[in-house]
């Protein structure tokens, strides 16, 4: 009990908020080319991240890089 009231509470970080919108299994154009949103993750620095698919390639992503080529 005493260590819950010692604790502060972590906001979500921004980038987080950003991919709300970007659930998996969503189809996303990024740089010209149709991809599916396979996961969140986070990348080992705490930037938010997104897994995507597409035809024979599997890549993570930073948020920024992401949110900066999607349409």
């Amino acid at each position: 009990m005493i260590l819950e009231l010692l604790m502060e509470r972590i906001d979500p970080q921004k980038d987080h908020e950003n991919l709300k919108r970007f659930q998996p299994g969503r189809q996303v154009m990024f740089r010209g080319k149709s991809y599916v949103v396979q996961r969140h993750t986070t990348l080992a620095s705490g930037q938010a991240a997104l897994v995507l698919g597409g035809e024979n390639e599997q890549f993570v992503l930073s948020a920024d890089e992401f949110l900066a080529g999607v349409k």
